[in-house]
């Protein structure tokens, strides 16, 4: 059959052909390659998490594969970004659970303060630069992780699902994230198993050096690959909503109201001590009885970062409780810098604290923080959807970095520095920002 009819108008065969080399041409869509022959979708990779290249689709022409993550059952993949999970958490809840997680102290002046710090500065972007190699890994305690996502600690994983704890172990396997705390017997068990993954020792104090010790080497006999010690937790805090609940914190257990172990957890203006004579001697009792990293949370000044890296911490996190203790503090991000300066490359410095995107996760490593913990939005996961839920929140917490780390210029988790970002709040000066003609 001739290319043109006798009527001078291409035929349906050179038509489709010249369709083709438009969409060849196309930035926007990619479905043919050079030859005009179609090239296949990208396709999620066989078991979802493969590395720094998972999920990777076929390649286009000489640009990278294109980079899918895992893919869920429709009212999961429904869920498109961090903020989304709270809403699908709060269907699936009862009022005082949902109240429970989500509650800040007083006023919550805080926990909008730890979103709002995130606006307060600015990514500065390069461009120009290869990031033709979009790399998530960073290194702690000597050794590479796949991402800088640590899963908080938490003891409300039994309180929005059942079996919360060993199913957000789980999930944190399969995704590769650190997490942080956990029940010490299952965790042990899951090893054993080789179902556990990477994981801390996590403790808000203990009274004598006798508990300080069992705790030490019960999690690193268990199989922790470090201790961590929430600082800021001497007092239950002053929380309406939980307080107007009446939550009764003996219902994780039971899930019944009125048991004979019923008490109220809040109440307005009650005084409860939880710790209040925890000192540095915690230090002095733990430090010489274990080998593993002892991480301090919930240190926001520069005197106290000094004083616990003089004390023989391993890492800090910056933290505020994810503003459930002491209302009127201001965000972690705006003290993250303080500490950094304060610590001065003695120990690394992590960060918690409002994240929710990958942009986020850019302006805390330029910030100086090595790596970053979520612990509400895995929660909202947990409770909507149960494992796949918090596998989801932290696989689009890593894509949504390589999109950052991609068009920022910086490309990978080690290249970020603080010359990728400026307050947001001040006229823009190129003096400001030492090291930005680094690149």
């Amino acid at each position: 059959m001739a290319d043109v009819q006798t009527t001078g108008r291409p035929s349906r065969r050179r038509a489709i052909r010249n369709l083709a080399t438009l969409i060849a041409g196309s930035p926007l869509l990619s479905l043919v390659d050079a030859g005009g022959n179609p090239v296949e979708a990208a396709q999620t990779a066989p078991g979802g998490q493969g590395g720094g290249r998972q999920g990777g689709g076929q390649p286009r022409g000489d640009r990278p594969p294109v980079i899918t993550l895992p893919v869920y059952r429709d009212e999961i993949m429904k869920v498109i970004n961090l903020h989304e999970f709270e809403d699908a958490a709060k269907k699936a809840l009862s009022v005082a659970a949902y109240d429970y997680v989500a509650a800040g102290a007083g006023d919550e002046l805080t926990l909008k303060a730890n979103r709002e710090a995130f606006g307060h500065y600015w990514v500065r972007r390069k461009i120009m630069v290869d990031t033709s190699k979009v790399d998530t890994s960073f290194e702690l305690f000597g050794k590479t992780y796949d991402h800088p996502i640590l899963l908080g600690p938490g003891g409300g994983k039994n309180i929005i699902a059942a079996d919360g704890e060993r199913l957000s172990a789980l999930a944190a396997k399969k995704t590769k994230a650190i997490m942080v705390g956990g029940q010490v017997p299952m965790l042990a068990d899951m090893g054993k198993k080789g179902e556990a993954p990477v994981w801390w020792g996590a403790t808000l104090g203990e009274a004598t050096q006798q508990q300080a010790v069992d705790f030490a080497k019960r999690s690193e006999d268990a199989g922790a690959s470090a201790l961590c010690i929430t600082v800021d937790y001497p007092y239950t805090s002053a929380r309406d909503r939980p307080s107007r609940d009446q939550w009764d914190p003996e219902w994780a257990r039971t899930h019944v109201y009125g048991t004979s172990e019923f008490r109220i957890g809040f109440q307005a203006g009650m005084l409860d001590p939880y710790t209040p004579n925890l000192t540095w001697e915690w230090m002095k009792w733990v430090r010489p009885v274990t080998k593993l990293p002892i991480v301090m949370k919930g240190i926001l000044t520069a005197e106290d970062a000094k004083l616990a890296v003089d004390n023989g911490v391993s890492a800090i996190i910056v933290s505020n409780h994810g503003a459930r203790t002491l209302d009127g503090m201001g965000g972690t991000l705006d003290a993250l810098s303080e500490v950094v300066e304060a610590v001065n490359g003695r120990v690394p410095v992590l960060v918690d604290g409002g994240i929710r995107r990958g942009g986020d996760v850019i302006k805390a490593l330029a910030l100086g923080a090595r790596a970053i913990l979520i612990g509400r939005p895995f929660l909202w996961g947990l409770a909507a959807f149960g494992q796949d839920g918090v596998q989801r929140v932290v696989e689009l917490l890593q894509g949504e970095l390589r999109i950052a780390l991609g068009l920022s210029g910086a490309g990978t988790v080690k290249a970020v520095d603080k010359s990728f970002i400026r307050p947001a709040w001040k006229p823009y000066n190129r003096a400001m920002m030492s090291g930005s003609a680094s690149r």
